[in-house]
């Protein structure tokens, strides 16, 4: 595919996800402040946002999304956190015992998991979107700036209600949480220049990339998807006291999976692991599905520097029995979906 069509099958894509917009399942949220958060308890349903996410596409010059122009005053935003009206943040601050960080600045663990060491994300088997090709975020071949990017047909949405602003959440191509020593690794064969998505805001912020409209295979008509992605939330908890619960932990992952990407229902699964590389992993019936989206998403309640990491996005399906199964190679633009 020459570079000019794949971004002629990006942009399509883009606007697929501009036209699915009002059916992106954030949870309802009022005028000023939401009243409730981007999804419900984990391993749960819920439906289209009010106000509906908006499609951020760039360049955003005027105003730029970073620094960031205005601002919800810190004790706004605490009180109301505090305050209980964000299940998932509360959550999400307890999940950890009120851990600091591993050392004064040091968002991201040192430790080894089975997933990676610190920065680096290991390599795993049936990815379909790694997001390490170069070529297709958007800013690489001048379509966007630096702090709206996107994936090939992986758009960037958000919240936009005065509470949550839209201007304030950037989505970026991240070269270094990830690919850890590979982020530039020209002389490596097959996984060289390595990269990740991030979702990044100072302030309060509701906002995450949609998929393409992926379609089911024929064979696999009313059975069962199961999706799985990677993720990272830098851990930003300075201030909070060892094993207790007045960390600043309010920040949280989340990735929801729509069988029919037209429909107004998505299925959610949060995620509360802070410092280290993690996996979200949901199994969805498809039912009378003919398509699927997958929405990345990260959500602060609060006035926070909160940095989420998305990569190795997997999906399979699997056929109304469970006899067989498939894992898609690759899911980043409907036309490559086998």
């Amino acid at each position: 595919m020459t570079r000019i069509k794949q971004f002629r099958v990006i942009f399509a894509m883009i606007m697929i996800v501009v036209m699915m917009m009002p059916a992106v399942a954030f949870a309802d949220s009022g005028p000023a402040k939401p009243t409730a958060p981007i999804a419900g308890p984990a391993l749960s349903g819920t439906g289209p946002s009010i106000p509906p996410p908006i499609a951020i596409t760039g360049p955003r010059v005027n105003p730029r999304v970073h620094p960031a122009t205005t601002v919800i005053a810190p004790a706004t935003a605490y009180n109301w956190v505090a305050a209980g009206n964000v299940p998932q943040a509360l959550e999400a601050n307890a999940a950890d015992g009120g851990k600091l960080q591993e050392k004064p600045g040091r968002g991201i663990k040192q430790t080894e998991t089975g997933l990676g060491k610190g920065i680096s994300l290991y390599a795993t088997p049936n990815v379909c979107n790694n997001f390490n090709a170069h070529g297709s975020y958007a800013v690489v071949n001048g379509k966007s700036d630096i702090w709206s990017d996107w994936y090939a047909g992986w758009a960037p949405f958000a919240i936009d209600n005065g509470y949550y602003q839209a201007k304030n959440v950037a989505f970026t191509m991240e070269r270094v949480v990830g690919p850890g020593s590979k982020y530039n690794d020209t002389i490596s064969k097959g996984d060289g220049e390595q990269a990740s998505a991030k979702i990044a805001s100072h302030e309060p912020y509701a906002g995450g990339f949609g998929s393409p409209i992926i379609p089911v295979p024929a064979d696999y008509a009313g059975g069962k998807v199961t999706v799985s992605v990677k993720y990272l939330i830098w851990d930003h908890d300075q201030g909070g006291k060892e094993g207790g619960s007045d960390g600043a932990d309010w920040d949280w992952a989340s990735m929801g999976v729509k069988p029919g990407a037209a429909g107004d229902q998505a299925f959610y699964v949060n995620g509360y692991v802070r410092g280290e590389w993690a996996e979200l992993t949901h199994t969805v019936d498809l039912g009378n599905a003919g398509d699927i989206m997958v929405l990345l998403q990260g959500q602060s309640p609060a006035v926070l520097n909160s940095n989420i990491y998305f990569d190795d996005v997997k999906i399979a399906f699997s056929n109304a029995d469970g006899s067989k199964s498939v894992y898609l190679t690759d899911c980043t633009t409907a036309e490559s979906i086998k």
